[in-house]
């Protein structure tokens, strides 16, 4: 069994790994991914300021630039607990709604120029047969079966999140 001690430093190490992929996948500053991170790994409790600028070893003005820049974009909220005056962040659900919204979008756009790229390589291949007498098999495309269930799942996954989490809009 893994004391606190190495419980920490493997939290930081994967807040580290997340941190470093949520900079790439949301142009997420170096700071904002790790805070994101964090939250993410601490998503039932939360963390407050105080928690963020210790565990992150940031200065105070950097976790509070980054918490607003943060919150602006959706991506976390705060909350209060009574008696007790302190802001706690937590991820927000409104935040992934928004970017699964966005990537089902993406891959709908996607869906629909390959089905007409595929829709033109069939009439230009059955084109070339009238004039050379060839053959050519009719394509299917696991390339839209890909983008089809990809939706499909994205949009399960959003229904999820909407009936098991609850929102602030």
């Amino acid at each position: 069994m893994k004391n606190s001690k190495e419980l920490e430093e493997e939290k930081k190490l994967l807040v580290e790994k997340f941190g470093l992929f949520m900079e790439g996948q949301e142009k997420l500053s170096p700071i904002g991914a790790r805070i994101f991170a964090t939250l993410f790994i601490n998503k039932e409790n939360g963390a407050t300021f105080d928690d963020l600028v210790h565990f992150l070893g940031a200065s105070k003005s950097t976790i509070s630039t980054n918490l607003h820049n943060l919150t602006k974009s959706n991506m976390i909220v705060f909350y209060t607990r009574p008696g007790d005056r302190k802001k706690y962040y937590s991820l927000s659900p409104d935040g992934f709604i928004s970017r699964i919204e966005e990537k089902i979008e993406n891959f709908k756009t996607e869906f629909i120029l390959v089905e007409q790229i595929l829709q033109y390589k069939k009439l230009v291949n059955d084109i070339l047969e009238e004039e050379d007498g060839l053959c050519c098999s009719d394509q299917k495309s696991p390339y839209l079966d890909y983008l089809s269930n990809t939706i499909r799942l994205l949009e399960q996954l959003r229904d999820q999140i909407r009936v098991k989490c609850p929102m602030n809009t």
